[in-house]
C-alpha cells in the first residue's frame, strides 16, 4: 500500500517503482499466468501485468497502461475478479473498472464515487460485499456496498472516525475484523464488520497505542495474528476470535533490518517477509503456529535492490516481489518452499514512474 503522509517525506519511502514504457502489450491471459495491477500516481496511470505462474516473469496485459484518476493510490480487486477500485488521492474519489475476464484489461465505469480526503489504501470483504477506504487527511474510513454491477453506495453511518494518518488497513480472511494502522498516532484501529451491513463498531481496547508509527500491515490466513511495520522493528498481536481484540505477543519489537516498511505472511502461514527499506533486503521469519513468534530462518536478510519499499506475495506462494525505490527495478524472487528462503533474484525491470500498490487477486 502507499502511505502517503500529508507534508512528508515518508511518501518517497513507500512507493514501488515501475516504468509504463518498459512492458510490452499484447498478452493474453492463460491457464499459465494470472493477473496482477499496480497503481502509478505520477501519471495517473494502472498497469496491468499477467504472472507467469512457472517463472513469475512479468508481461504487460493488452492495453496497459489504463488512465485512472489523479494521483491513483490504492487498489482491490473483488474475489471473483469482475471490478477493480483505485483510490484517486489528489481528488479524493474511488474509481471502478470493469476486468476483461479474457485478458485482464481494465475499462473504467464513471462518475466516480467520492470518499474522504485523501483516500490512500482499500480492501475488499472475502465475500465482495463491502469496499473500505482509508481516507488519510479526514482521519477517517469509509465503507461502501458493492452492487451487481460494482458500483458503489455509502453504507449507512460511514464515514467512521479512526486515529490520526491512516495509512494502511486490512481485512482478515474471514472478514469479521478490520484493522487501521494510524501512522501519525502511532496506532491501530480495530473494528468488527457487520455481516449484512458492513457498519464497523470498534473493538473493545481500541485504538491500540503503539511505541513507534505502524506502516505495513499482515495477517496469517488463520488470522491467529497480527503484524505491523514499525519505524524500528516490527510487532506481533494474537487476534481475539471472538471479539477482535489484540495482545501484544512481544514487549519489544522484534528486530529486522533497518527501516522495516512493508511485511507479508506466505499463504501458508509459515513465513513472514519484511521490506527493509533502509538496509536494502528483505527479512524472513518462520512463525510458530502456535505463539506467532518470528525466527530468522537462515541467510536471512536477503539483498534486494536498492530501497526495496513494497513487498508482495503471490496468491500461490512461490514467488516474492519487492519495488526498488532507489535503483529503480523490481525484483522477482523464487521461493523456497521448505526454508521460505529467497532465491533466483533478478532485477527485471528498470523503471522511471513511481507506483502506490500492487493487488495480486487470488
Amino acid at each position: 500500500m502507499r502511505f502517503l503522509m500529508r507534508k512528508r517525506t515518508v511518501f518517497l519511502l513507500l512507493v514501488l517503482v515501475l516504468a509504463i514504457p518498459f512492458f510490452s502489450c499484447g498478452s493474453s491471459s492463460s491457464s499459465s499466468s494470472h493477473i496482477s495491477y499496480l497503481t502509478v500516481p505520477q501519471s495517473n496511470h494502472v498497469i496491468g501485468l499477467q504472472i507467469d505462474d512457472t517463472s513469475g516473469k512479468l508481461t504487460g496485459i493488452s492495453g496497459s497502461p489504463f488512465t485512472a484518476g489523479a494521483s491513483p493510490s490504492g487498489i482491490a480487486v473483488t474475489p471473483a475478479k469482475q471490478f477493480a477500485y483505485v483510490a484517486n488521492s489528489s481528488e479524493n474519489d474511488i474509481s471502478l473498472f470493469t476486468i476483461n475476464s479474457g485478458n485482464g484489461s481494465l475499462s473504467e465505469v464513471t462518475p466516480r464515487v467520492n470518499a474522504g480526503t485523501n483516500p490512500v489504501a482499500l480492501a475488499t470483504d472475502p465475500g465482495g460485499k463491502f469496499l473500505f477506504v482509508a481516507n488519510q487527511a479526514s482521519d477517517d474510513v469509509s465503507v461502501f456496498s458493492i452492487t451487481g454491477n460494482g458500483k458503489l453506495s455509502e453504507v449507512p453511518g460511514s464515514p467512521f472516525r479512526v486515529g490520526s494518518g491512516p495509512t494502511q488497513l486490512l481485512v482478515t480472511p474471514s472478514g469479521k475484523f478490520l484493522y487501521v494502522a494510524n501512522t501519525n498516532s502511532s496506532s491501530l484501529s480495530a473494528f468488527t464488520i457487520a455481516p449484512d451491513t458492513g457498519f464497523l463498531t470498534g473493538v473493545p481496547g481500541s485504538p491500540y497505542l503503539l511505541s513507534q508509527a505502524p506502516f505495513g500491515l499482515a495477517v496469517d490466513p488463520a488470522e491467529h495474528f497480527l503484524y505491523a511495520a514499525l519505524s524500528a522493528g516490527f510487532t506481533g498481536f494474537a487476534i481475539d476470535p471472538v471479539a477482535g481484540g489484540l495482545k501484544e505477543i512481544t514487549v519489544t519489537p522484534f528486530t529486522a533490518g533497518t527501516s522495516p516498511i512493508s511485511l507479508v505472511v506466505h499463504p501458508s502461514g509459515t513465513f513472514l517477509y519484511v521490506a527493509n527499506v533502509g538496509s536494502n533486503n528483505v527479512s524472513v521469519f518462520m512463525l510458530d503456529p502456535a505463539t506467532g513468534q518470528p525466527t530468522p530462518i537462515t541467510n536471512s536478510p536477503f539483498a534486494a535492490g536498492t530501497r526495496p519499499a513494497f513487498v508482495a506475495i503471490d496468491p500461490s506462494g512461490g514467488f516474492v516481489f519487492t519495488g526498488n525505490q532507489g535503483s529503480k527495478n523490481i525484483s522477482v524472487f523464487k521461493v523456497d518452499s521448505t526454508t521460505g528462503g529467497l532465491g533466483g533474484s533478478a532485477t527485471l525491470f528498470p523503471t522511471e514512474n513511481a507506483t502506490a500498490a500492487m493487488v495480486i487477486p487470488k
